[in-house]
């Protein structure tokens, strides 16, 4: 009988516990699906971003498009959540301008690379690089993919806080999956 009884329990328990992750996946898939995004344009480019994000302005004259996180300003009225597009046109490889650029940033010690690597990405080869900056005490981690379309280089770099950069990843790869180049 008291087989009977901790069989029965145990069974409950059960039941009440995949019920309860059920109910959370649900809950997880939910929250994900209610990310609105919207378009931005410039320059060219076309992308999709949360919808809280806005158009931002770039220190740099090659940015074609950049956008950020407009609640991850820093005390500069920065957004240290963003991505920008920039373009130049170049005659060297792509293998020469991105070894010749990290090469350079490595020599600085503000900056840390911590991978290099090849990607494909809009159906063409690529050189994605990761790095971290810490400059003023500030500790940024930075996602920079390098490709040529035709006599134009481009770089889709994505920035964040280092301490929130694994976070927000996933949202910077969706942004970079949706970015149209004309």
């Amino acid at each position: 009988m008291k087989k009977v009884v901790i069989i029965g329990v145990l069974i409950v328990v059960l039941i009440i516990g995949a019920s309860f992750v059920v109910r959370m996946q649900n809950s997880v898939d939910e929250t994900e699906n209610t990310t609105e995004y919207m378009e931005f344009s410039g320059n060219g480019v076309t992308l999709s971003a949360p919808g809280d994000w806005v158009s931002a302005e770039s220190e740099s004259n090659t940015t074609l498009l950049a956008v950020a996180d407009p609640n991850s300003k820093d005390s500069s009225g920065f957004s240290n959540v963003n991505i920008n597009i920039e373009k130049k046109n170049s005659s060297n490889s792509l293998d020469y301008e991105f070894k010749s650029n990290y090469n350079s940033l490595s020599r600085n010690s503000d900056y840390d690379i911590l991978y290099e690597g090849n990607v494909t990405i809009f159906g063409t080869n690529g050189v994605e690089a990761g790095y971290t900056t810490n400059i003023d005490g500030v500790a940024k981690q930075h996602k920079a993919i390098w490709f040529k379309k035709d006599s134009d280089l481009y770089v889709i770099l994505c920035t964040a806080p280092q301490s929130e950069f694994t976070t927000l990843e996933p949202t910077f790869d969706l942004i970079i999956k949706s970015i149209q180049i004309s």
